[in-house]
């Protein structure tokens, strides 16, 4: 091959007779033209020797003399190069690693002298067969991981595993008109009776390993770990011996191999730090509860403090040390507030409260206030006792009150005559439900009517309504006439419990005021005049005292 770049220098390339090494002939000439090492590079690659290695000390020593040399002189300046590799055990016996230097213009590594390079380690095991071939096709490596060995496996000891929902951190809760929603900021975590809450998984066996020459690696099997002693609030599942359930509603604690259920929530207050309180359990709160505030538990809740036109809810008791202040008022029966106004109480069981002022309050048993009750509605499936017989203090001035067995207080009404409802003798849960059944049986008869109407009109008028239309029509009369039988019957079921109960009275220590109004049943007793210590019930005559 021929290249016009070292016209002119005196130089000449060419391989030696073995093939082996290239060498640069100079030979002096008038007016040499001068020559860089990139252009003797450039040379080397157009005369195809660009595989070999080229020494760049060689280039710059042959430059050199070519400046200085009056006589002609030949210089090895590059050679064919065999590329080689190094094969490296790691001390455990657990990795292979290959370096592969590239090859100049001679003979590449082959796959099979690295295999047999490995066979002469004695590596039999885990060997990277697509690794090697990568390597080797790449002609260049540096250490490549091309064998690795398995490491044993120790088997697991007993988990635990929590079954509990993790409480969502809390923040605000974003509307539908994207305003954020600073009171509801995420539930508290809390469980029920019979919520699975831990798996314990069995231990498993060690899987043992192998290192590179065939050698097995021993290992170790898990411990079979029990769940812990004196664990409270669960109880193992009926079926499965390794998942614990709860035994009681309350708020979970996961501990080392366990979990506890404490059936108390307890927490210092209740406001826009916390959010709005869901919990299944009871909760007992020491502070106050703030304004717009809602607070529910499945069984009892203790506020140590006042609640302030917020609302609280308990499956069982409620229990505040406080008041309970409300900014609205009710003056007559059935007149519905807006949770802003009032501050809302409802219990399944019975509701203690220091005093109650703009505030409605509903329990399936007994109310006790033990000093006032202002402009409230009161509701109770039991008695509702307002003041400590014999104390200066428990009066009843406006609002409702509504009990089935007895109202008691030290005064109702007020010097002002300021309008109070005292309702005593009938369930008060039992008539809000028979009000709504005499809603649902008017609706009901409305539409009978209606269809009567209409089937009455298709008999007169044969072939006005489409056959499918009219035998729809009919079967929803059917269905509406044993529909409107079933609220009859619940009419007069309620009606029968809803009997007056004889034994219904209201006792008031000291003094009735002008204005109060006591009912007893369906009959109506006004105050006219200031009463002192009356005690009323249902005589002959209607309310007597």
């Amino acid at each position: 091959m021929e290249t016009d770049i070292l016209d002119g220098t005196g130089l000449k390339l060419q391989l030696s007779p073995d093939q082996k090494s290239l060498q640069a002939q100079y030979t002096p000439v008038t007016q040499r033209r001068a020559v860089d090492a990139g252009q003797l590079r450039e040379a080397i690659a157009a005369l195809g020797y660009g595989e070999l290695f080229i020494s760049q000390d060689a280039l710059e020593q042959l430059l050199q003399r070519c400046a200085v040399s009056p006589v002609g002189f030949t210089l090895q300046i590059g050679e064919r190069r065999d590329a080689s590799f190094v094969l490296q055990l790691s001390d455990d016996m657990m990795t292979a690693t290959m370096t592969i230097q590239p090859a100049h213009g001679g003979r590449r590594i082959t796959f099979e002298e690295v295999e047999q390079a490995l066979a002469r380690e004695g590596v039999v095991c885990g060997i990277l067969y697509d690794e090697i071939k990568a390597a080797v096709e790449a002609g260049e490596a540096g250490k490549v991981v091309i064998a690795q060995g398995t490491p044993p496996i120790p088997g697991e000891d007993s988990q635990f595993i929590s079954l509990i929902p993790e409480m969502a951190t809390q923040m605000p809760q974003l509307s539908d008109n994207d305003t954020a929603d600073y009171r509801n900021l995420g539930d508290i975590v809390s469980v029920s009776l019979g919520d699975p809450l831990l798996r314990r998984t069995h231990p498993t066996v060690g899987v043992p390993g192998v290192n590179l020459i065939g050698v097995e690696l021993p290992t170790t099997d898990g411990t079979d770990l029990p769940f812990a002693d004196n664990l409270t609030g669960i109880a193992c599942d009926l079926k499965d011996c390794d998942l614990l359930v709860a035994a009681i509603s309350g708020y979970p604690t996961i501990v080392p191999r366990g979990v506890n259920v404490d059936p108390v929530f307890k927490l210092k207050r209740v406001d826009l730090s916390t959010g709005n309180l869901h919990f299944k359990g009871s909760l007992e709160i020491s502070g106050d509860v703030s304004e717009g505030m809602e607070v529910t538990a499945t069984e009892d809740i203790t506020v140590g403090g006042v609640v302030e036109a917020a609302r609280v809810k308990a499956g069982g008791n409620i229990v505040i040390q406080g008041g309970v202040i409300g900014h609205g008022h009710a003056t007559q029966p059935g007149k519905m507030v807006s949770r802003q106004e009032m501050a809302q109480l409802e219990a399944g069981g019975t509701v203690t409260v220091q005093f109650a002022e703009n505030a409605a309050i509903s329990a399936c048993g007994d109310i006790v206030i033990r000093e006032l009750a202002m402009q409230s509605e009161l509701t109770s499936g039991g008695s509702i006792l307002v003041g400590e017989k014999g104390g200066r203090k428990g009066h009843i001035i406006g609002g409702v009150c509504r009990a089935v067995s007895l109202v008691h207080a030290v005064v109702i009404g007020s010097h002002a005559g300021v309008p109070t409802v005292i309702e005593v003798g009938v369930d008060p849960a039992l008539n809000r439900k028979l009000e709504m059944v005499q809603e649902n049986l008017a609706e009901k008869q409305r539409q009978l009517d209606e269809l009567t109407k209409t089937l009455a009109y298709v008999k007169e008028n044969p072939g006005s309504m489409e056959a499918g239309l009219l035998n729809l029509k009919q079967r929803i009369y059917t269905k509406c006439q044993g529909e409107l039988a079933e609220l009859t019957g619940e009419k007069k079921r309620l009606q029968k419990r809803l009997e007056i109960n004889a034994q219904a009275r209201v006792e008031v220590e000291r003094d009735a005021f002008l204005g109060a109004q006591i009912r007893i049943g369906s009959s109506t007793f006004l105050v006219e005049e200031d009463l002192t210590n009356p005690t009323f019930t249902l005589g002959e005559q209607g309310v007597a005292y």
